[in-house]
């Protein structure tokens, strides 16, 4: 999708994907989250485009999938919708914010005293989709609303409603109409009526479509245990129905019920571009936008993942070190992640005074650290720590596969795998991973290789990647600890002798680590042996 000249956003190409699964679109106020998915919108939403977006001087939206091309400009001093290629074969729906949104339908003072004038035979019983996940999600009891009614339509047309409003009981017997609703039970309906009407949808016309919902805000007024059944909730509904579901929020409650890979920041830079940072960790993704995470603590910790996390939270509180002392400890990703936040937090200042910054990384990547400092300047002086450990993937195989340790073992059980037991967790591990996965050559599309690399594949790259840049962008996507070279260059460079396949293999690898932004030697050296002396 391309927008151009629409509200704060002068050009954004933005790649919507389509894949089942739950995303998130984040970044600070005015980044232009709610701009983004009002446009996405308009590919299947038949919206006044007036009310929406004004009337914009040299505006357009426009919209690709496959051969298909569609849009709107505005010429003449009116939208025009414009379109080319084929049909664009596309079904969702868009709940808007507070001002769009169709929970705010029929709140006129007017039509609120209708309502409240309709007796129960106006009413007919709410679906029970809609009942129970109402129910579930705001309180956790499916049977909560269970006298929740919706306005017979023959009664809706008879009273000029546009709208489908809803009405609950109370256990005295008052009826509550839906603009007496609180904000967070009008934002849950909706979504959930139009959840409904979708799903009729797809049932009756099962043509393959690809199915796209858009959520704008939805965190608002809902408290955070409810805002947490409804993303697993959410999650549910899009692996079942194969929808893809895209939200804007703030919320780091949210943003940590989501992968890095569907996590979309936008940024709008000093020349007011905006630029889209994907995949995405939610403590980067928050770093701005939340004073909760490095504000008012007297320690902040910048870990690899949530592993790492876990394992220095119980040292700490093993050992004591918590007494007397506020501590944060933040997964942010790989380790080069790790350190570009660390730049971030303290040259932005968002840290209090006082505050202090610790950095502890696995100690397997220490050598490779100097020549990324090497490489980005900016991040001299930072203090960093290791682990005394290679890496906690390693010492745990070592001492829960390789060599058991029925004591750690324990440990581990009992205060970290609350969820699913460890024992569990190992024979899934033996059962399924114990082949590594290379791809040669990948020339797959960036959602399947966030797939692969999700699965935990590895990559080998030759001198033909090195030359497009669809390969370019492969490898700068690719972790550098699943990148290897390719060796097949006796079919692929028509050489012989292994002298020049072994100049040919130092070639890559250096034009590899100018790509990279420093030397990755060492690394590829190290994941070859992980890899095939295993």
């Amino acid at each position: 999708m391309k927008i151009k000249n629409i509200k704060s956003i002068a050009e954004l190409e933005f790649e919507f994907p389509l894949e089942k699964g739950i995303y998130a679109i984040t970044g600070e106020n005015g980044s232009g989250k709610s701009t983004l998915i009002t446009c996405a919108s308009t590919v299947f939403y038949q919206m006044p485009m007036n009310d929406y977006f004004g009337k914009p001087a040299d505006a357009s939206i426009e919209f690709k999938l496959g051969t298909a091309t569609r849009g709107w400009e505005y010429l003449d001093n009116k939208w025009q919708q414009i379109s080319s290629g084929d049909r664009m074969r596309l079904n969702g729906f868009y709940e808007g914010s507070i001002i769009f949104g169709n929970r705010f339908k029929d709140t006129q003072i007017s039509v609120i005293h209708v309502l409240d004038g309709l007796a129960d035979s106006d009413m007919t019983p709410a679906d029970e989709f809609v009942r129970t996940n109402f129910g579930l999600i705001l309180h956790n009891d499916s049977n909560y609303f269970e006298n929740l009614f919706i306005l017979k339509k023959s009664v809706a047309k008879e009273k000029g409603l546009t709208g489908d409003p809803y009405f609950y009981k109370t256990t005295n017997g008052t009826l509550v109409s839906q603009p007496r609703m609180s904000t967070g039970e009008n934002l849950l309906i909706s979504i959930l009526h139009s959840l409904k009407i979708l799903k009729g949808k797809r049932s009756n016309h099962n043509d393959g479509r690809p199915c796209i919902v858009f959520l704008d805000e939805i965190e608002l007024a809902l408290h955070a245990s409810a805002l947490h059944r409804l993303v697993l909730f959410l999650k549910d509904i899009a692996e079942s129905w194969e929808l893809a579901i895209f939200f804007s929020t703030h919320s780091i409650e949210l943003l940590r019920e989501i992968k890095p890979q569907n996590i979309y920041y936008l940024m709008r830079n000093i020349n007011d571009s905006i630029s889209v940072t994907n995949p995405c960790y939610p403590a980067y993704a928050t770093r701005n936008l939340y004073s909760d995470d490095g504000y008012g603590n007297d320690l902040v910790i910048l870990v690899e993942d949530d592993l790492a996390k876990l394992i220095i939270e119980r040292i700490m509180i093993e050992k004591s070190l918590m007494k007397n002392i506020r501590v944060k400890i933040l997964p942010t990703g790989g380790w080069t992640n790790t350190l570009v936040m660390a730049h971030d937090v303290t040259s932005s200042n968002l840290l209090m005074k006082g505050t202090r910054l610790a950095i502890v990384l696995d100690r397997d990547i220490k050598d490779a650290v100097p020549a990324f400092m090497n490489s980005h300047k900016e991040c001299k002086g930072l203090k960093i720590d290791f682990l005394p450990i290679q890496s906690l993937e390693k010492y745990l195989k070592d001492k829960l596969i390789v060599k058991a340790d029925n004591n750690l073992f324990s440990l581990l059980d009992s205060y970290v795998f609350q969820k699913k037991p460890l024992v569990e967790i190992l024979r899934t591990y033996k059962r399924q991973k114990s082949n590594k996965y290379i791809f040669h050559w990948f020339t797959g599309s960036m959602p399947q290789l966030e797939k692969a690399i999700e699965l935990g594949c590895y990559f080998s790259i030759n001198p033909g990647m090195l030359k497009t840049k669809s390969g370019m962008e492969v490898i700068k996507a690719i972790p550098i600890d699943h990148v290897l070279l390719e060796t097949d260059a006796p079919f692929a460079l028509k050489v012989q002798h292994i002298d020049e396949i072994e100049k040919e293999l130092k070639r890559t690898m250096s034009r590899i680590s100018d790509v990279i932004g420093f030397d990755i030697s060492d690394i590829i050296n190290k994941n070859s042996k992980e890899v095939f002396c295993y």
